[in-house]
């Protein structure tokens, strides 16, 4: 079994309308995303110890099913620069090196999927399958794929869940009908989409306490592994109900910045 991230707007780690404590996933107003601890749910991999004991360089694989393409602009800039930017300037103390897809070219297309919703399950399956890494070795790889439907939590699709990390695991979807919902501007939405995006990778990759100890008081415990920094992308609200204004810097004067320095500090400290 497989653990998720979510981020939602209540105190979990699911990016939808709420957040959960051991959850994350990404959504607005009534929308979160984050990780997912569900009770009884064992990770099947530790990723974290395994990116930390010897990384040098790590790749991000995309994937995307028909009709949920990830935008690929906004405005006249690049939106996967602001991933590629923000994960090597998390990385770059540490030596590791970081390549990231700018185009649809260098993602995987799946076509149309069979189902319109999908389960822990699913996701880790359809993602493994993309995964060229066994993340043993020195170079390693995340992936993530883009989905047209719902994340399914409790037997029922979740319309307001952005994106998830299964927990322990390097593997995170983000659904694309949640995402264009949180605003009515392709430019917000593209933005949208590459906040949970760095906010589930920092998961993945063991903030806030999630694997990379905290190096000063900044860990918010009640809602979960997330940042106590309101100016930081792992601050649970900025994952849901302050999404939209998180982002405006971006849309102003193309900042993206997005981690705060203690989570900086986490990452170089490990």
């Amino acid at each position: 079994m497989v653990k998720l991230h979510k981020l939602n707007l209540r105190p979990n780690r699911y990016f939808y309308a709420s957040i959960n404590p051991i959850l994350c996933i990404l959504l607005l107003l009534s929308i979160s995303s984050c990780k997912d601890d569900d009770a009884g749910v064992v990770p099947e991999e530790d990723f974290v110890s395994d990116f930390y004991a010897n990384a040098s360089s790590l790749a991000i694989q995309v994937a995307y099913e028909d009709g949920a393409a990830p935008y690929i602009n906004y405005n006249t800039s690049d939106a996967w620069n602001v991933c590629r930017q923000n994960i090597t300037d998390l990385l770059a103390p540490r030596g590791i090196s970081v390549s990231v897809p700018i185009k649809l070219s260098e993602m995987t297309n799946l076509g149309v999927l069979e189902q319109n919703n999908y389960t822990r399950e699913n996701i880790a399956s359809l993602a493994n399958d993309i995964q060229q890494y066994t993340n043993k070795t020195a170079n390693k790889g995340i992936v993530i794929i883009f989905l047209n439907g719902y994340y399914i939590k409790d037997g029922k699709p979740e319309n307001r869940i952005l994106g998830i990390n299964l927990n322990g695991t390097p593997l995170l979807a983000i659904f694309k009908p949640v995402v264009e919902s949180a605003s009515n501007s392709k430019a917000e939405q593209a933005l949208i989409e590459q906040s949970t995006i760095v906010h589930e990778i920092g998961h993945a990759l063991g903030l806030v306490n999630n694997g990379v100890r905290a190096t000063s008081a900044h860990h918010d415990a009640e809602h979960g592994a997330h940042c106590t920094n309101t100016k930081c992308v792992m601050y649970w609200q900025n994952g849901g109900a302050k999404v939209q204004q998180f982002i405006q810097p971006l849309l102003v004067n193309g900042s993206v910045e997005l981690f705060g320095n203690q989570c900086k500090t986490d990452i170089k400290a490990k």
